[in-house]
Protein backbone atom coordinates (compact mmCIF):
# COMPACT_ATOMS: atom_id res chain seq x y z
CA UNK A 1 0.00 0.00 0.00
CA UNK A 2 1.36 3.43 -1.11
CA UNK A 3 1.01 6.10 1.23
CA UNK A 4 1.47 9.75 0.58
CA UNK A 5 2.49 11.48 4.05
CA UNK A 6 2.62 15.09 5.17
CA UNK A 7 2.13 17.27 8.50
CA UNK A 8 1.28 20.67 9.48
CA UNK A 9 0.41 22.84 7.14
CA UNK A 10 -0.67 25.54 8.94
CA UNK A 11 -2.40 26.65 6.02
CA UNK A 12 -4.15 29.55 8.17
CA UNK A 13 -0.73 31.23 8.98
CA UNK A 14 0.51 33.13 5.62
CA UNK A 15 3.97 32.13 5.53
CA UNK A 16 3.08 28.27 4.98
CA UNK A 17 0.24 28.64 2.31
CA UNK A 18 2.68 28.79 -1.03
CA UNK A 19 4.66 25.45 0.15
CA UNK A 20 1.06 24.05 1.69
CA UNK A 21 -0.21 24.73 -2.01
CA UNK A 22 2.96 22.93 -3.38
CA UNK A 23 2.48 19.84 -1.53
CA UNK A 24 -0.74 19.62 -1.99
CA UNK A 25 0.20 19.76 -6.45
CA UNK A 26 2.93 17.12 -5.54
CA UNK A 27 0.38 14.69 -3.81
CA UNK A 28 -2.43 15.34 -6.21
CA UNK A 29 0.44 14.53 -8.93
CA UNK A 30 2.02 11.36 -7.91
CA UNK A 31 0.32 7.86 -7.55
CA UNK A 32 -0.71 6.67 -4.11
CA UNK A 33 -3.45 4.63 -2.64
CA UNK A 34 -4.08 6.77 0.66
CA UNK A 35 -2.89 10.55 1.49
CA UNK A 36 -2.76 11.60 5.30
CA UNK A 37 -2.46 14.87 6.49
CA UNK A 38 -1.19 14.57 10.07
CA UNK A 39 -2.34 17.29 12.07
CA UNK A 40 -2.42 21.01 12.55
CA UNK A 41 -3.41 21.57 9.19
CA UNK A 42 -5.39 25.06 9.99
CA UNK A 43 -6.38 26.64 13.30
CA UNK A 44 -10.00 27.87 14.50
CA UNK A 45 -11.12 29.42 11.80
CA UNK A 46 -12.48 26.48 9.65
CA UNK A 47 -12.71 28.75 6.40
CA UNK A 48 -9.00 27.87 5.96
CA UNK A 49 -9.09 24.43 7.14
CA UNK A 50 -11.85 23.74 4.15
CA UNK A 51 -9.15 25.55 1.81
CA UNK A 52 -6.73 23.39 2.53
CA UNK A 53 -8.31 20.08 2.07
CA UNK A 54 -9.71 21.64 -0.86
CA UNK A 55 -6.41 21.57 -2.40
CA UNK A 56 -6.42 17.98 -2.45
CA UNK A 57 -9.07 17.20 -4.00
CA UNK A 58 -7.78 16.10 -7.50
CA UNK A 59 -6.01 13.23 -5.67
CA UNK A 60 -7.33 9.64 -6.34
CA UNK A 61 -6.69 7.50 -3.83
CA UNK A 62 -8.60 8.00 -0.03
CA UNK A 63 -8.11 11.00 1.89
CA UNK A 64 -7.35 10.78 5.34
CA UNK A 65 -7.52 13.56 8.16
CA UNK A 66 -5.87 13.57 11.91
CA UNK A 67 -6.31 16.73 13.53
CA UNK A 68 -3.68 18.48 15.43
CA UNK A 69 -4.26 20.72 18.69
CA UNK A 70 -4.43 23.46 16.49
CA UNK A 71 -7.23 21.67 14.27
CA UNK A 72 -8.45 21.42 17.96
CA UNK A 73 -8.54 25.60 18.57
CA UNK A 74 -11.62 27.56 18.53
CA UNK A 75 -13.29 30.57 19.41
CA UNK A 76 -14.91 31.81 22.59
CA UNK A 77 -17.93 30.07 23.51
CA UNK A 78 -16.71 26.88 21.59
CA UNK A 79 -15.52 23.80 23.00
CA UNK A 80 -12.42 22.11 21.75
CA UNK A 81 -13.91 18.41 22.67
CA UNK A 82 -17.05 19.10 20.48
CA UNK A 83 -14.63 20.19 18.09
CA UNK A 84 -12.71 16.99 18.05
CA UNK A 85 -15.73 14.93 17.97
CA UNK A 86 -18.27 16.07 15.53
CA UNK A 87 -17.04 19.55 13.88
CA UNK A 88 -13.39 18.20 12.49
CA UNK A 89 -15.54 14.93 11.34
CA UNK A 90 -18.39 17.18 9.58
CA UNK A 91 -15.56 19.71 7.76
CA UNK A 92 -13.67 16.58 6.51
CA UNK A 93 -16.27 14.70 5.01
CA UNK A 94 -17.83 17.93 3.46
CA UNK A 95 -14.51 17.65 1.87
CA UNK A 96 -13.92 14.21 0.67
CA UNK A 97 -11.88 13.46 4.02
CA UNK A 98 -12.25 11.16 6.58
CA UNK A 99 -11.10 11.61 10.18
CA UNK A 100 -8.82 8.75 10.57
CA UNK A 101 -8.93 9.09 14.60
CA UNK A 102 -12.63 7.78 14.24
CA UNK A 103 -12.60 6.03 11.55
CA UNK A 104 -9.54 3.34 11.03
CA UNK A 105 -9.06 1.58 7.76
CA UNK A 106 -8.51 -2.04 6.84
CA UNK A 107 -7.61 -2.09 2.93
CA UNK A 108 -6.43 -5.59 2.58
CA UNK A 109 -3.16 -6.64 4.46
CA UNK A 110 -2.51 -2.95 5.82
CA UNK A 111 -4.23 -1.22 8.53
CA UNK A 112 -4.71 2.87 9.00
CA UNK A 113 -5.07 4.04 12.78
CA UNK A 114 -4.99 8.25 13.63
CA UNK A 115 -4.96 9.75 17.00
CA UNK A 116 -4.40 13.83 17.49
CA UNK A 117 -2.61 12.45 20.68
CA UNK A 118 -1.96 14.91 23.04
CA UNK A 119 0.12 15.83 26.10
CA UNK A 120 0.15 14.82 29.88
CA UNK A 121 3.96 16.42 30.63
CA UNK A 122 5.57 13.62 30.92
CA UNK A 123 8.04 14.81 28.41
CA UNK A 124 8.79 17.74 31.00
CA UNK A 125 12.44 19.05 30.67
CA UNK A 126 13.31 18.55 34.71
CA UNK A 127 15.88 20.16 34.20
CA UNK A 128 14.43 23.79 34.07
CA UNK A 129 12.74 22.78 37.34
CA UNK A 130 9.43 24.72 36.66
CA UNK A 131 6.54 23.86 39.15
CA UNK A 132 3.53 21.84 37.31
CA UNK A 133 1.34 24.40 37.61
CA UNK A 134 2.81 27.08 35.21
CA UNK A 135 2.54 23.90 32.99
CA UNK A 136 -1.05 23.36 33.65
CA UNK A 137 -1.36 27.09 32.83
CA UNK A 138 0.82 26.76 29.61
CA UNK A 139 2.83 29.61 30.79
CA UNK A 140 6.62 30.18 31.79
CA UNK A 141 7.26 31.89 34.75
CA UNK A 142 8.99 34.68 32.87
CA UNK A 143 5.57 35.45 30.62
CA UNK A 144 3.58 34.76 33.58
CA UNK A 145 5.44 37.30 35.33
CA UNK A 146 4.25 39.94 32.73
CA UNK A 147 0.64 38.92 32.29
CA UNK A 148 -1.88 39.93 34.44
CA UNK A 149 -3.79 36.51 34.77
CA UNK A 150 -1.16 35.13 35.35
CA UNK A 151 -0.09 36.98 38.60
CA UNK A 152 -1.83 35.30 41.00
CA UNK A 153 0.28 32.57 39.86
CA UNK A 154 3.71 34.38 40.26
CA UNK A 155 3.04 35.37 43.46
CA UNK A 156 2.72 31.51 44.78
CA UNK A 157 5.90 30.36 43.53
CA UNK A 158 7.55 33.78 44.09
CA UNK A 159 10.06 32.06 46.68
CA UNK A 160 11.08 29.13 44.89
CA UNK A 161 11.55 31.38 41.77
CA UNK A 162 15.29 31.39 40.35
CA UNK A 163 16.71 33.89 38.04
CA UNK A 164 16.97 31.67 35.20
CA UNK A 165 13.17 30.52 35.32
CA UNK A 166 12.05 33.87 35.30
CA UNK A 167 13.69 34.73 32.47
CA UNK A 168 12.14 32.07 30.11
CA UNK A 169 9.18 34.47 28.55
CA UNK A 170 7.54 31.25 26.30
CA UNK A 171 3.90 30.22 26.37
CA UNK A 172 2.01 27.44 25.25
CA UNK A 173 -0.78 29.14 22.63
CA UNK A 174 -3.31 26.19 23.50
CA UNK A 175 -3.43 27.76 26.71
CA UNK A 176 -5.29 30.59 25.40
CA UNK A 177 -7.48 28.57 22.32
CA UNK A 178 -7.79 25.02 23.30
CA UNK A 179 -11.19 24.82 25.90
CA UNK A 180 -11.34 21.16 26.83
CA UNK A 181 -13.60 20.17 29.15
CA UNK A 182 -11.31 17.83 31.46
CA UNK A 183 -7.39 18.11 32.11
CA UNK A 184 -4.79 17.62 29.19
CA UNK A 185 -3.68 14.08 31.22
CA UNK A 186 -7.10 12.79 31.36
CA UNK A 187 -7.95 13.68 27.67
CA UNK A 188 -4.41 12.30 26.83
CA UNK A 189 -5.44 9.38 28.72
CA UNK A 190 -8.75 8.58 26.90
CA UNK A 191 -7.59 9.16 23.74
CA UNK A 192 -4.72 6.26 24.27
CA UNK A 193 -7.18 4.49 25.67
CA UNK A 194 -9.44 4.87 22.46
CA UNK A 195 -6.10 4.06 20.25
CA UNK A 196 -5.41 0.71 22.31
CA UNK A 197 -9.25 -0.16 21.62
CA UNK A 198 -8.94 0.26 17.84
CA UNK A 199 -5.80 -1.23 17.77
CA UNK A 200 -7.29 -4.66 19.00
CA UNK A 201 -9.97 -4.14 17.04
CA UNK A 202 -7.83 -4.27 13.57
CA UNK A 203 -4.67 -6.10 14.60
CA UNK A 204 -6.64 -9.60 13.45
CA UNK A 205 -7.98 -8.27 10.06
CA UNK A 206 -4.56 -7.24 9.07
CA UNK A 207 -0.96 -8.11 9.09
CA UNK A 208 0.46 -4.73 9.54
CA UNK A 209 -0.72 -1.60 10.90
CA UNK A 210 0.52 2.14 10.21
CA UNK A 211 -0.37 4.81 13.22
CA UNK A 212 -0.42 8.37 11.89
CA UNK A 213 -0.22 10.07 15.29
CA UNK A 214 0.35 13.99 15.25
CA UNK A 215 1.54 14.76 19.15
CA UNK A 216 5.11 12.58 19.86
CA UNK A 217 4.67 9.29 21.01
CA UNK A 218 8.25 8.75 22.14
CA UNK A 219 10.63 10.92 23.82
CA UNK A 220 13.64 9.93 21.68
CA UNK A 221 11.89 12.15 19.62
CA UNK A 222 12.14 15.51 21.55
CA UNK A 223 14.33 17.85 20.23
CA UNK A 224 17.83 17.80 22.27
CA UNK A 225 20.05 20.85 23.01
CA UNK A 226 17.29 23.38 22.50
CA UNK A 227 17.54 26.93 24.22
CA UNK A 228 15.15 27.01 27.47
CA UNK A 229 12.29 28.85 25.55
CA UNK A 230 11.95 25.99 23.64
CA UNK A 231 13.16 22.97 26.38
CA UNK A 232 9.77 24.45 28.33
CA UNK A 233 7.59 23.80 24.85
CA UNK A 234 9.03 19.76 25.39
CA UNK A 235 6.04 19.23 28.52
CA UNK A 236 3.08 20.00 25.25
CA UNK A 237 5.46 17.60 22.54
CA UNK A 238 3.94 13.91 23.50
CA UNK A 239 3.50 11.53 26.08
CA UNK A 240 5.01 8.70 26.85
CA UNK A 241 1.68 6.34 27.02
CA UNK A 242 0.73 7.08 23.42
CA UNK A 243 4.43 5.12 22.51
CA UNK A 244 3.74 2.37 25.29
CA UNK A 245 0.20 1.58 23.85
CA UNK A 246 1.82 1.70 19.86
CA UNK A 247 4.47 -0.54 20.89
CA UNK A 248 2.36 -3.08 22.86
CA UNK A 249 0.76 -3.99 19.62
CA UNK A 250 2.98 -6.49 17.63
CA UNK A 251 1.04 -5.89 14.34
CA UNK A 252 2.19 -1.92 14.76
CA UNK A 253 5.00 -1.97 11.70
CA UNK A 254 5.13 2.29 11.22
CA UNK A 255 4.56 5.27 13.15
CA UNK A 256 4.34 8.56 11.65
CA UNK A 257 3.96 11.92 13.87
CA UNK A 258 4.37 15.72 13.50
CA UNK A 259 3.61 18.69 15.76
CA UNK A 260 7.30 19.16 16.61
CA UNK A 261 8.16 20.35 13.45
CA UNK A 262 11.69 19.03 13.98
CA UNK A 263 12.19 16.08 11.13
CA UNK A 264 13.28 12.75 12.34
CA UNK A 265 13.61 8.82 11.27
CA UNK A 266 14.61 6.12 13.83
CA UNK A 267 13.71 2.47 14.57
CA UNK A 268 12.26 2.10 18.24
CA UNK A 269 11.74 -1.49 19.45
CA UNK A 270 10.78 -3.15 15.61
CA UNK A 271 8.72 0.33 14.81
CA UNK A 272 10.01 2.39 12.08
CA UNK A 273 8.90 6.06 13.41
CA UNK A 274 9.37 9.08 11.53
CA UNK A 275 8.68 12.88 12.29
CA UNK A 276 7.69 14.61 8.81
CA UNK A 277 9.77 17.42 9.81
CA UNK A 278 7.14 20.32 8.10
CA UNK A 279 8.12 23.47 9.35
CA UNK A 280 6.02 26.41 8.86
CA UNK A 281 7.67 27.84 5.80
CA UNK A 282 9.15 24.12 4.23
CA UNK A 283 6.64 21.34 4.08
CA UNK A 284 7.62 17.68 3.55
CA UNK A 285 5.89 15.32 1.38
CA UNK A 286 6.56 11.44 2.09
CA UNK A 287 6.05 8.38 0.45
CA UNK A 288 5.68 5.33 2.37
CA UNK A 289 4.99 2.15 0.91
CA UNK A 290 3.68 -0.12 3.81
Amino acid sequence: MRVLVTADLHYDISRSRESARDVARQACAASGDALVLVGDTAGADLGPLRECLGLFERFAGRRLLVPGNHCLWCRQGEDSLHRYETVLPAVAEEMGFSVLDHQPLAAGPVGLVGSVGWYDYSFADESLGIHEDFYRAKVAPGAAAYLQEHRDLVDRHRDRLTAAQLAIGSRWMDGVHVRLPVRDEDFCRTLAEKLSRQLAELAPRVERIAAFVHHLPFADLVPAGRPPRFAFAAAYLGAAQLGQVLLACPKVTHVVCGHSHWGAEQTIGRVNVVNVGSTYVAKRLLTMDI
